[in-house]
Parts: structure tokens; C-alpha cells; sequence
């Protein structure tokens, strides 16, 4: 496949007469050849990106795309790189003249998204930012600005969900687990673990979408679960499964942790590995993660897997792009369809909200859960067709995917959930303008 090395203005191009994307000049009376078609896709890039052009013509006896004179005689198509803003052109010529049509290319400008991340810093919001915006093929922008670097750690709180749902989930892949049976038959394994009468109903589903009536953030906590280094997961489960229900399983949604620590035991259970190394088999290692982390498993004994691991922006971006390609990534199949679809899905629907974890006038922006991802109202995202989801932190870790765009973007901050919201906000139309160009 023959390729360009630059993409050219439009200024610089050979003189001709411009078509639109169906001109066809004076050809159906010289004799000269018809182009009846010549477009560009996309219309709107990545810098380095490569586009696709293609034609329909007739009576030409050779094909160049100007003004390097790149011969594609006999071809209908050509893919492309491109480096700057401008238009490709097509000159189609037989012995008794030649026409000539052209297709624009807009390069993506991130330039308000680094604004907007250097605003928030200046202004005293936060003291430091890293960003990465991914879509289905892969990096399109990062950022970071103030006190944290790109390739930096930075906790994630109850963004940690997200990873931890998609680790589990690959034991349904691998038929190891159901998400609707009673998870009493996988807890029995561990010789020894008491599950008492009252949770018998309780799901991997429940336990997952934070409806098996377990206690939720605004319920006394565990305090197992703020001792990551002075117990074991194990004990950490079994601690959680003596306390009362707070409600029937299956009847609310009650957002915490509690309920993801249980489902982290059955999975080394079922594994055979501790957490650590049981993620790193299934997630770690096929995305390449290595500044994602639960801790060292010799000294992490208790890995907080709903609110405790640390990412950097570009390695949480990945965890997006296989949401965005339904499972796979980099040709490597991760997840599931199913499982993509299941994490997707409101899982939520209809049941009453015991506690979720946004500042009181945002609870409504987010008014469907799936598995480890909230769902956004439409009215949040004006221009794309949705839909939208997202995990966001304690501390304003902010990562979330666009469906009907096609992109997912990751804010790390070290602040409030509520101020990583706000400069999602502001984010969120910036981007949508330079993937639609509206």
C-alpha cells in the first residue's frame, strides 16, 4: 500500500480546476475522465494518523494523488498518513485531458484541553493534573500539568472499581463463575469461611453492582477495610460477612466497597493466587499495565480492591479503550463482549438509591449504575449520542468513555470528586467539538 509522508496545504497544491466530492467538470463532453467521487475518512484526525481516500472514476488511464504524483492507477482506495492541516488531491488523466477533485482533513486541536487542565492549576483548584484521552485505535492526547506527571502514580479511590470488575469478570469468561448464582457454592471452597443464612441469596452480580445489601459508605464500615497491611483478604471478607445486611439482597443500591472485597476473596479463591497476582495474569499483563497497582502482595495482604490501587493516566486509559473495542485490545481479546456488555448495562434500574457517593446537587447526573461504572443523564453530554459512563474517585480521579463517540479520557487529580467532576465538564464539550467539529 502506497503511502505519503506529509499532508500538504491546500496553497501548496498544482493548479486545477477544484471539484466537490461529486464534480465531474466537462468530462461527459471532451472525452476527458469522470470523477464521480473522491472523499477522505475520516475528515477529522490525530496528527501521524492515517486516512483512508477513495474514489470512483471513469476513462482515466492513469491516477495520481498530487502534487507528490503518487501513482494509484487501477486502485480505488489509498491509505494515508497525515501531518497537518490541509487537502489531498486526486488528478485523473487519459490522452485527451485530465480532471481533478480534492478532500480536506482537519487535525484534532487539544490546545483548550491543556488550557483548561493549566486553568485549573493557576486557579488554585487542584495543585497538579494528568490527563489522557484515548478511542478505539489508540492515544489521541495526554496531558499534565502542576505537581503531577504523566507516568505518575496517582490514587484512584473508588476508581479502582472499574479494574477490579474487569478482573473478576474474566473468571465468567473463563467458566469459573456465574454471575447469577448464589456465591455461598464458590465461598463454600475455602474450607472453613462461614456465609451465613441471611446472605444466601447474594449473587456476583449483587456483589458487583452494589445491590446485595451489604453495608455501603454511608453505613458504619468494616474496619478491615482501612487495614491493608494488618489482616489478609480473607479475614477481611469474613469480618464483612458477619454484619447485618443494611437491606434484602437484590432490593437497593447502596454504593461501597464491602461488597467488591468479598467478591476479590471468591476470586482468589477460584484463582488460587492472591489479588495481586491474580490481576496482573488477567488484566496486568495482557494490557501492559505496569503503573496500575493494588500494592505488593508481601505487604498489601488486604488490597483494598473498591478504593485503594494507584494508576497513572496512560495506563488507566487502556482499561477504556478494551470498554471501547468490546473486550479486546491490541487484537488480544481481554473481555468478553458479554462481560463488556454486562459492565455496560444498568444494572440498577428501577431499584432505590440507598446511598451514592456525588455531591448532593450531582446525584441526578448519574442516575444508572452498570458493573464498577455509572451511567450519565443524556443531558450531560450534548452532541454525542451516549451513551456515557464513568468511575470517579474520592479524591477526583475522573475516568470515563463516550460510546457513541467513541473516546474515554482519564483525569487524575489529587482533590474532590466534585472538582474532578467540574473539569470533566469543562473537558467534556472541548473534546466532543474536536471529534465532530461542531
Amino acid at each position: 500500500m502506497s503511502r505519503l509522508p506529509i499532508l500538504w496545504r491546500l496553497s501548496a497544491l498544482l493548479p486545477f480546476v477544484a471539484l466537490s466530492a461529486c464534480g465531474v467538470g466537462e468530462s461527459s463532453t471532451s472525452g476527458r475522465p469522470t470523477i464521480d467521487a473522491f472523499s477522505v475518512s475520516p475528515t477529522r484526525t490525530n496528527a501521524g494518523r492515517e486516512v483512508e481516500l477513495s474514489w470512483s472514476v471513469d476513462g482515466a488511464d492513469r491516477l495520481l494523488i498530487l502534487p507528490d504524483n503518487l501513482d494509484v492507477s487501477g486502485q480505488n482506495s489509498v491509505s494515508l498518513p497525515v501531518s497537518s492541516n490541509g487537502s489531498f488531491a486526486l488528478e485523473a488523466a487519459n490522452a485527451i485531458g485530465s480532471e481533478n477533485a480534492t478532500a480536506s482533513v482537519t487535525l484534532f486541536d487539544w490546545s483548550a484541553v491543556d488550557d483548561t487542565l493549566a486553568s485549573a492549576v493557576s486557579a488554585g483548584t487542584v495543585n497538579g493534573a494528568s490527563f489522557a484521552l484515548v478511542d478505539r485505535i489508540g492515544d489521541l492526547h495526554t496531558a499534565a500539568r502542576g505537581n503531577i506527571l504523566l507516568n505518575q502514580q496517582v490514587e484512584l479511590a473508588s476508581a479502582t472499581k472499574l479494574p477490579t470488575v474487569m478482573a473478576i469478570l474474566s473468571l465468567v469468561d473463563s467458566g469459573q463463575i456465574e454471575l447469577d448464582r448464589p456465591v455461598s457454592q464458590y465461598l463454600a471452597l475455602d474450607s472453613g469461611f462461614v456465609w451465613p443464612a441471611d446472605k444466601a441469596a447474594i449473587t456476583l452480580r449483587m456483589l458487583l453492582a452494589h445491590t446485595a445489601g451489604l453495608v455501603g459508605l454511608d453505613d458504619a464500615q468494616p474496619d478491615c477495610l482501612a487495614l491493608e497491611r494488618l489482616t489478609t483478604l480473607r479475614e477481611c471478607a469474613q469480618a464483612i460477612a458477619e454484619i447485618p445486611l443494611v437491606a434484602a439482597p437484590g432490593a437497593v443500591f447502596n454504593y461501597g466497597g464491602a461488597d467488591m472485597q468479598v467478591a476479590a476473596h471468591i476470586a482468589t479463591i477460584l484463582s488460587g493466587q492472591d489479588w495481586q497476582t491474580f490481576f496482573e495474569a488477567r488484566i496486568g499483563t495482557p494490557l501492559g499495565l505496569t503503573r496500575l497497582s493494588y500494592g505488593e502482595p508481601a505487604i498489601v495482604t488486604n488490597p483494598r480492591v473498591a478504593g485503594g490501587a494507584i494508576a497513572s493516566a496512560p495506563d488507566y486509559a487502556r482499561l477504556l479503550r478494551v470498554l471501547l473495542n468490546n473486550g479486546e485490545y491490541e487484537g488480544q481479546r481481554v473481555l468478553s463482549q458479554a462481560m463488556v456488555g454486562e459492565i455496560l448495562r444498568n444494572q440498577i434500574a428501577g431499584l432505590p438509591v440507598q446511598f451514592a457517593p456525588f455531591p448532593s446537587s450531582r446525584v441526578a447526573d448519574y442516575p444508572g449504575y452498570g458493573l464498577g461504572v455509572f451511567i450519565s443523564a443524556p443531558r450531560l453530554h450534548p452532541g454525542s449520542s451516549g451513551p456515557e459512563y464513568s468511575d470517579p474517585g474520592l479524591f477526583g480521579a475522573t475516568p470515563w468513555i463516550d460510546v457513541g463517540l467513541g473516546y474515554g479520557g482519564v483525569l487524575l487529580i489529587e482533590s474532590t470528586t466534585g472538582n474532578g467532576l467540574d473539569i470533566w465538564d469543562t473537558l467534556r464539550p472541548q473534546i466532543t467539538r474536536q471529534l465532530t467539529g461542531n
